[in-house]
């Protein structure tokens, strides 16, 4: 799975103050985390590492796609947070499947990227508001094992929690959008930084 170097997570770090530095009260999400991230990599020269951005959004194909040494690392960008031991995460929307549960499930088997997220959480005390990030790595197969007649409709949510313990919730009012809770225990995870 694809990571970050040393070089490329201190490039993240420099321009996320500079993002804050603008944006005093808002996480950085969507297409500026993914600009961000490519900047990184492009920034450690000495790892000759090729990025090539896609800015798919919403799609199960890679946000990013990274080739090192002729090996390609297609990879989603995810912003998220992390509640009670979980990284949440937001995904795509299958609509265009109509609410074909054997559809959406065989397609939510076959994930054609590793994730790298980003969750982001705020805190606000006597010292001024600080904006926390880690940099999460996410291997696809634990988004796998899916059985289609598994979904249980709760409230209005059809939930599945597959072999590896990821929760899945497939969200009809939003276009089918899918959402993971990931357990911290089945992704790699660098320590929390600070940007006041």
């Amino acid at each position: 799975m694809y990571r970050l170097t040393p070089r490329m997570l201190q490039r993240l770090k420099g321009d996320l103050t500079k993002y804050h530095d603008m944006f005093i009260g808002k996480r950085c999400s969507g297409w500026e985390l993914e600009e961000l991230i490519v900047a990184a990599i492009q920034s450690d020269t000495q790892a000759q590492h090729h990025v090539k951005w896609q800015e798919v959004g919403h799609d199960a194909l890679a946000d990013i796609i990274v080739r090192t040494n002729g090996t390609q690392h297609p990879i989603q960008i995810k912003s998220g947070q992390i509640k009670t031991e979980r990284l949440i995460l937001s995904g795509h929307r299958l609509g265009r499947f109509n609410g074909d549960m054997q559809d959406i499930t065989n397609y939510l088997n076959e994930p054609s990227a590793n994730i790298i997220a980003v969750p982001y959480r705020q805190v606000n005390d006597e010292q001024g508001r600080q904006h926390l990030y880690r940099v999460c790595y996410a291997d696809k197969e634990v988004l796998t094992g899916l059985a289609p007649d598994r979904w249980e409709h709760r409230g209005a949510q059809f939930i599945q929690t597959n072999p590896h313990g990821v929760e899945f919730s497939l969200r009809p009012s939003m276009s089918w959008q899918i959402w993971w809770a990931i357990p911290v225990s089945l992704i790699e995870m660098t320590d929390e930084f600070s940007i006041a």
